[in-house]
């Protein structure tokens, strides 16, 4: 392709639409070298959000897509009070269209869109590829790699008085209900004594913990002995010492580290490590 400017773009909001989703669904999937960006699943996660629609624009380049950027609303709730934030996530750009500074130009126009909306702060889980970008061009701030824990059991106590002065995603009924309806997997629910988790299966060894509460139910549920594992940052957990309880996978054993940031657009927040409850429920990957 021959070189473009700024100038040989448009840039429109996200087109949410079921032939908007096709096309996207075709970029994501190319993109990304992924099967997981079917249209039913952008339907899913841009249309169908109880608590609101997608947020963004597409770059467009002689009537097709050259990038994409695109937050989701999430509920959350720091010091009790609520805060409107959203989700980074799929954010891509073609490989014919990179140099072109269309990560920026559709970044900084969903802020502004964001913050006309009245939303306070956004939210990003970044790997080692994308984290400079939105630290470097966006104004990022980083909070902390996520922990990666892997055990036999399930966490001995949860103290939730731990979490009042942390900002956390609590999910309502109607969102627990929708984020669990991802087309792309199959979850369950089950109690383990006074402790609920919310799972799914990686293969008949091992099964991924989005979500980890209390319950007031003493009924147990049978629960297939498997690896779990635990992806996020918590102060509120507490694992039984010993081999495989707890254990926090070493940095040079993890695939590809993921790392949590985040974005003031209205609140004046300061996050770190010792401040947040965020799980596997709160993004997108699981």
């Amino acid at each position: 392709m021959k070189e473009a400017s700024n100038n040989n773009y448009s840039f429109e909001a996200i087109d949410t639409s079921e032939s908007g989703l096709k096309a996207l669904s075709k970029f994501l999937s190319n993109t990304f070298k992924s099967s997981k960006f079917t249209s039913d699943y952008l339907d899913w996660m841009y249309n169908q959000n109880p608590v609101g629609g997608v947020v963004g624009f597409n770059a467009i380049f002689e009537n097709k897509l050259a990038a994409h950027y695109a937050l989701i609303p999430l509920e959350a709730s720091y010091k009790n009070q609520k805060l409107k934030a959203l989700l980074s996530l799929n954010t891509a750009t073609g490989s014919m269209h990179q140099g072109q500074g269309l990560f920026t130009i559709l970044a900084n126009k969903t802020y502004m869109k964001c913050k006309d909306l009245g939303f306070d702060i956004v939210f990003g889980v970044a790997n080692a590829n994308s984290i400079h970008g939105f630290i470097k061009k966006l104004g990022w701030n980083y909070i902390g790699q996520l922990d990666t824990c892997i055990s036999l059991t399930l966490p001995k106590k949860i103290e939730i008085e731990k979490l009042k002065h942390c900002l956390t995603l609590p999910l309502s009924n109607s969102t627990t209900k929708w984020r669990l309806s991802n087309p792309n997997y199959k979850y369950y629910k089950c109690n383990f004594g006074k402790i609920n988790i919310v799972a799914k299966d990686i293969n008949y060894f091992a099964r991924s913990i989005l979500k980890i509460s209390q319950t007031n139910s003493d009924d147990t549920n049978f629960l297939m002995p498997k690896i779990n594992f635990w992806v996020g940052i918590s102060n509120s957990y507490s694992w039984k010492k010993g081999f495989l309880n707890g254990f926090k996978i070493p940095e040079f054993l993890k695939p590809s580290p993921l790392h949590l940031i985040y974005k003031n657009l209205s609140s004046e927040i300061d996050l770190n490590r010792r401040n947040i409850h965020f799980e596997a429920i709160n993004f997108d990957a699981f």
